[in-house]
């Protein structure tokens, strides 16, 4: 899949929360009622285009190497494929390692994600 197989609108959406997301500390990761975190709004709205795709994300991971799953620099090359599996991979890393998915809000990988999937983006449908 490339990039121009997602919603134009759904990818919008998405995109949207960057700020928010590259602006979190811990104490914004705390889930409350009538509240909802950017970053759990973020993994609703990838399901919901259809971004998170269902493959054996635990042969795929060991194929490639962990550090190649969590290295930041992998995400600046990555096409939409390559994008598609990773944010799976810790989606579904996060169902079993408690705290997978904070540690990379705090350290600025889902910024980074966020900005190479704007670029793709940018690349389809300009700025």
């Amino acid at each position: 899949m490339t990039i121009n197989d997602f919603p134009k609108e759904g990818l919008q959406r998405v995109l949207a929360l960057a700020g928010s997301i590259s602006a979190m500390t811990t104490d914004d990761l705390r889930i409350f009622a009538g509240h909802i975190p950017p970053h759990i709004q973020l993994i609703t709205l990838l399901d919901e285009i259809k971004f998170l795709e269902v493959f054996d994300y635990n042969i795929w991971a060991k194929e490639v190497g962990w550090d190649y799953v969590m290295s930041p620099a992998t995400l600046d090359n990555s096409d939409t494929e390559t994008l598609r599996k990773l944010m799976t991979t810790h989606v579904r890393t996060n169902r079993f390692v408690e705290g997978h998915w904070d540690q990379l809000l705090l350290t600025g990988y889902i910024s980074r994600f966020l900005a190479r999937l704007q670029e793709l983006y940018n690349e389809v449908y300009g700025q």
